[in-house]
């Protein structure tokens, strides 16, 4: 693959996605609410403490929180639910591009120039799945450095340690690229196949469906995902968004999408 075309592509996908308000606004303004949702939950719980049983539960798969006060177990225990959540950005934004760069242009008129240039569709895939993946793993490490940032303040110097922690480092860090990376793949195999956006986006949303089942382990207690089983994760779905990057590759048939979509 040459760089210089995969960089073209890029430049061409990150301005189109400028100018397109809705795209932006997918971009933009989930991480605002993110970044506010945990701040207020954590001033929301104040004195409350959890069940006697589900202290019990947490301790057990985090004994690193036995020293935490009642109140600050509790504040511990529902801000480590939103560790998900900041999975779900480099998993929605990414597909929403990707969904938009292959069926948004094509409804536009704008794709057929791009299909019909002199490049391979490797470099075409790998520079529209850049496109997708960088705004939404970057909207979530910005997002991330902004929350514990205001974390330090609101929440005291326990809770910080909380929101820091390697769990949360190898979740923002090293699983959310990972997830975005599946997203995107998804995005393009499915945007291959349909003519609608919005059934793209719907039956590549599946890929959320793992990161929803993670939240509502974690809210009752079942399971907390420690820093090793992100990294495990992280390595089983990049393996998954890679096989999947090359079988879209062989799935992408330019000529055939052309002539469907008149």
């Amino acid at each position: 693959m040459h760089r210089r075309i995969i960089t073209t592509i890029l430049r061409r996908e990150f301005s189109e996605t400028i100018r397109n308000r809705l795209l932006m606004a997918t971009i933009l303004v989930p991480p605002l609410l993110l970044t506010v949702a945990p701040l207020l939950l954590g001033s929301a719980i104040g004195t409350h403490t959890l069940p006697p049983d589900l202290v019990k539960s947490v301790i057990a798969q985090r004994p690193d929180w036995a020293s935490f006060s009642p109140s600050e177990l509790a504040g511990a225990f529902a801000v480590q639910q939103f560790l998900a959540f900041f999975l779900l950005m480099p998993a929605y934004i990414p597909l929403a591009i990707a969904t938009f760069s292959i069926i948004g242009e094509k409804q536009a008129r704008s794709l057929e120039p791009v299909l019909a240039a002199p490049i391979r569709t490797s470099e075409l895939l790998a520079g529209k799945a850049l496109a997708a993946l960088i705004p939404g793993v970057a909207a979530g490490w910005l997002t991330y450095v902004v929350f514990i940032a205001l974390a330090s303040v609101v929440y005291g110097p326990h809770l910080f340690v909380v929101v820091s922690d390697p769990s949360w480092l190898a979740g923002v860090f090293v699983l959310g690229p990972a997830v975005g990376l599946v997203s995107v793949v998804a995005g393009v195999i499915v945007s291959a196949r349909v003519n609608d956006p919005r059934v793209a986006q719907q039956i590549g949303g599946v890929v959320i469906v793992p990161i929803i089942a993670v939240t509502l382990l974690q809210a009752t207690g079942t399971l907390l995902v420690g820093a090793s089983g992100y990294l495990i994760l992280a390595a089983i779905v990049a393996g998954i968004g890679l096989l999947g990057l090359r079988l879209g590759v062989r799935l992408f048939e330019r000529e055939a999408i052309l002539t469907r979509w008149r």
